[in-house]
Protein backbone atom coordinates (compact mmCIF):
# COMPACT_ATOMS: atom_id res chain seq x y z
CA UNK A 1 0.00 0.00 0.00
CA UNK A 2 1.39 3.77 -1.16
CA UNK A 3 2.13 6.46 1.43
CA UNK A 4 -0.71 8.48 -0.30
CA UNK A 5 -3.50 5.65 -0.24
CA UNK A 6 -2.82 5.47 3.52
CA UNK A 7 -3.12 9.56 4.17
CA UNK A 8 -6.15 9.27 1.87
CA UNK A 9 -8.02 7.34 4.91
CA UNK A 10 -10.38 8.93 6.93
CA UNK A 11 -9.69 9.25 10.51
CA UNK A 12 -12.11 7.26 11.93
CA UNK A 13 -10.76 4.00 10.56
CA UNK A 14 -7.66 4.76 12.19
CA UNK A 15 -9.57 5.82 15.58
CA UNK A 16 -11.45 2.66 15.56
CA UNK A 17 -8.14 0.09 16.40
CA UNK A 18 -7.15 2.89 18.47
CA UNK A 19 -9.70 2.43 20.87
CA UNK A 20 -10.20 -1.11 20.50
CA UNK A 21 -6.45 -1.54 21.04
CA UNK A 22 -6.46 1.14 24.41
CA UNK A 23 -9.70 -0.72 25.54
CA UNK A 24 -7.53 -4.36 25.09
CA UNK A 25 -10.45 -5.88 22.67
CA UNK A 26 -9.24 -8.39 20.45
CA UNK A 27 -10.97 -8.24 16.89
CA UNK A 28 -13.31 -11.79 17.63
CA UNK A 29 -13.94 -10.09 20.87
CA UNK A 30 -15.66 -6.98 19.29
CA UNK A 31 -16.85 -9.28 16.19
CA UNK A 32 -18.66 -11.02 19.31
CA UNK A 33 -20.17 -7.79 21.00
CA UNK A 34 -21.28 -6.29 17.71
CA UNK A 35 -22.30 -8.89 16.11
CA UNK A 36 -20.00 -8.44 12.89
CA UNK A 37 -17.65 -10.80 11.31
CA UNK A 38 -14.16 -10.36 12.26
CA UNK A 39 -13.17 -10.12 8.50
CA UNK A 40 -15.72 -7.00 8.25
CA UNK A 41 -14.16 -5.07 11.17
CA UNK A 42 -10.91 -5.89 9.84
CA UNK A 43 -12.02 -4.14 6.36
CA UNK A 44 -12.81 -1.07 8.74
CA UNK A 45 -9.98 -0.78 10.46
CA UNK A 46 -7.98 -0.96 7.21
CA UNK A 47 -10.11 1.49 5.53
CA UNK A 48 -11.40 -1.28 3.18
CA UNK A 49 -15.18 -0.91 3.73
CA UNK A 50 -17.57 1.70 4.92
CA UNK A 51 -18.51 1.42 8.62
CA UNK A 52 -22.87 2.42 7.95
CA UNK A 53 -24.75 4.29 9.97
CA UNK A 54 -25.88 1.12 12.17
CA UNK A 55 -22.43 -0.79 11.72
CA UNK A 56 -21.31 3.10 13.68
CA UNK A 57 -23.76 2.35 15.93
CA UNK A 58 -23.12 -0.67 17.05
CA UNK A 59 -19.31 -0.45 17.05
CA UNK A 60 -19.67 2.86 19.49
CA UNK A 61 -21.85 0.71 21.62
CA UNK A 62 -19.45 -2.10 22.12
CA UNK A 63 -16.45 0.46 22.97
CA UNK A 64 -19.50 2.69 25.19
CA UNK A 65 -18.46 5.67 23.47
CA UNK A 66 -20.55 8.32 21.22
CA UNK A 67 -19.94 7.75 17.38
CA UNK A 68 -18.31 11.04 17.57
CA UNK A 69 -15.50 9.83 19.41
CA UNK A 70 -14.65 7.27 17.10
CA UNK A 71 -13.41 10.61 14.94
CA UNK A 72 -11.08 11.51 18.46
CA UNK A 73 -13.49 14.62 19.07
CA UNK A 74 -13.98 15.38 22.42
CA UNK A 75 -17.06 17.22 23.89
CA UNK A 76 -16.41 21.45 24.25
CA UNK A 77 -17.35 23.09 27.07
CA UNK A 78 -19.49 25.49 25.20
CA UNK A 79 -23.20 26.37 26.29
CA UNK A 80 -23.83 26.43 22.78
CA UNK A 81 -21.50 24.48 19.56
CA UNK A 82 -21.47 25.43 15.59
CA UNK A 83 -20.56 22.87 13.30
CA UNK A 84 -20.20 24.39 10.01
CA UNK A 85 -20.34 22.66 6.51
CA UNK A 86 -17.01 22.51 6.28
CA UNK A 87 -16.53 20.32 9.80
CA UNK A 88 -18.54 17.57 9.19
CA UNK A 89 -16.56 14.51 9.83
CA UNK A 90 -16.60 12.32 6.65
CA UNK A 91 -16.39 8.80 6.15
CA UNK A 92 -16.81 6.91 2.96
CA UNK A 93 -14.34 4.57 0.64
CA UNK A 94 -13.68 7.17 -2.33
CA UNK A 95 -14.73 5.26 -5.17
CA UNK A 96 -17.43 3.12 -4.29
CA UNK A 97 -20.95 3.86 -5.79
CA UNK A 98 -22.76 1.16 -3.45
CA UNK A 99 -22.25 3.08 -0.10
CA UNK A 100 -23.93 5.99 1.28
CA UNK A 101 -21.62 8.82 1.99
CA UNK A 102 -21.75 9.96 5.54
CA UNK A 103 -20.91 13.12 7.41
CA UNK A 104 -21.51 13.18 11.04
CA UNK A 105 -22.14 16.56 11.95
CA UNK A 106 -22.58 16.24 15.82
CA UNK A 107 -19.21 14.76 16.85
CA UNK A 108 -19.02 14.13 20.07
CA UNK A 109 -21.33 17.04 21.09
CA UNK A 110 -24.31 15.37 22.18
CA UNK A 111 -23.73 12.21 24.11
CA UNK A 112 -26.18 9.28 24.27
CA UNK A 113 -29.25 11.68 23.09
CA UNK A 114 -28.81 11.24 19.48
CA UNK A 115 -26.17 10.88 16.64
CA UNK A 116 -26.93 12.98 13.30
CA UNK A 117 -25.36 12.47 10.11
CA UNK A 118 -26.28 13.63 6.60
CA UNK A 119 -26.31 11.37 3.79
CA UNK A 120 -25.75 10.51 0.14
CA UNK A 121 -27.55 7.35 -0.77
CA UNK A 122 -25.92 5.66 -3.55
CA UNK A 123 -27.87 4.93 -7.06
CA UNK A 124 -27.67 1.09 -6.74
CA UNK A 125 -27.15 -1.67 -3.91
CA UNK A 126 -23.90 -4.13 -3.98
CA UNK A 127 -24.65 -7.89 -3.92
CA UNK A 128 -23.22 -8.27 -0.56
CA UNK A 129 -25.15 -5.61 0.82
CA UNK A 130 -27.62 -6.31 3.46
CA UNK A 131 -29.96 -4.12 5.33
CA UNK A 132 -29.22 -2.09 8.05
CA UNK A 133 -30.56 -2.56 11.58
CA UNK A 134 -29.56 -0.59 14.76
CA UNK A 135 -30.99 0.45 18.32
CA UNK A 136 -33.53 3.46 18.99
CA UNK A 137 -35.40 5.36 16.52
CA UNK A 138 -34.24 6.87 13.21
CA UNK A 139 -35.60 10.68 11.57
CA UNK A 140 -34.98 11.18 7.77
CA UNK A 141 -35.49 14.16 6.04
CA UNK A 142 -35.00 14.33 2.37
CA UNK A 143 -32.58 17.77 1.88
CA UNK A 144 -33.13 17.50 -1.85
CA UNK A 145 -33.43 14.77 -4.29
CA UNK A 146 -35.61 11.75 -4.23
CA UNK A 147 -34.75 8.52 -1.55
CA UNK A 148 -36.11 5.49 -1.39
CA UNK A 149 -36.09 3.51 1.50
CA UNK A 150 -37.00 -0.08 1.55
CA UNK A 151 -38.06 -2.51 4.68
CA UNK A 152 -38.69 -6.03 4.20
CA UNK A 153 -42.05 -5.62 2.55
CA UNK A 154 -42.47 -2.02 1.28
CA UNK A 155 -40.56 1.08 0.28
CA UNK A 156 -41.12 4.70 0.55
CA UNK A 157 -40.28 7.28 -1.67
CA UNK A 158 -39.36 10.80 -0.34
CA UNK A 159 -38.65 13.89 -2.32
CA UNK A 160 -37.31 17.31 -0.63
CA UNK A 161 -39.27 18.26 2.75
CA UNK A 162 -40.28 15.33 3.36
CA UNK A 163 -40.14 12.75 6.85
CA UNK A 164 -39.69 9.48 7.70
CA UNK A 165 -39.59 8.44 11.29
CA UNK A 166 -39.00 4.61 12.06
CA UNK A 167 -37.83 2.21 14.75
CA UNK A 168 -33.93 1.17 13.78
CA UNK A 169 -34.48 -2.14 14.53
CA UNK A 170 -36.42 -2.70 11.27
CA UNK A 171 -33.91 -3.91 8.63
CA UNK A 172 -33.89 -0.87 5.91
CA UNK A 173 -31.52 0.44 3.22
CA UNK A 174 -31.87 4.14 1.54
CA UNK A 175 -31.06 4.09 -2.22
CA UNK A 176 -31.17 7.28 -4.44
CA UNK A 177 -33.60 7.15 -7.05
CA UNK A 178 -33.68 10.42 -8.47
CA UNK A 179 -31.26 11.98 -11.50
CA UNK A 180 -29.40 14.54 -9.67
CA UNK A 181 -27.44 13.21 -6.33
CA UNK A 182 -30.06 12.98 -3.28
CA UNK A 183 -29.17 14.92 -0.04
CA UNK A 184 -30.73 13.79 3.44
CA UNK A 185 -30.64 14.54 7.30
CA UNK A 186 -30.51 11.51 9.80
CA UNK A 187 -30.84 11.55 13.63
CA UNK A 188 -31.22 8.55 15.32
CA UNK A 189 -32.14 8.71 18.85
CA UNK A 190 -31.85 6.61 21.90
CA UNK A 191 -34.66 4.38 23.03
CA UNK A 192 -36.30 6.03 25.85
CA UNK A 193 -35.67 3.34 28.17
CA UNK A 194 -31.45 3.80 27.17
CA UNK A 195 -31.81 7.21 27.66
CA UNK A 196 -32.27 7.33 31.06
CA UNK A 197 -30.10 3.91 31.97
CA UNK A 198 -26.96 5.18 33.53
CA UNK A 199 -23.32 3.91 32.12
CA UNK A 200 -23.17 0.38 32.73
CA UNK A 201 -26.68 -0.09 34.14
Amino acid sequence: MTKHSKKARPHAYWRVKRLRELKGVTLEELAARTGLTKSYLSKVERGISVPSVATALKVAEAFEVNVGDLFGVSMPEKEFVVVRKGERKPFVRKGSKSYSRLEAITSGIVHGLFEAFVTHPPRSRSPEDTRAQHKGQELLFVLKGKVEMSFPHTAVTLGPGDCLLFNGRVPHHTLCVSKQPAEALVIVASDKDEAVRQPGE
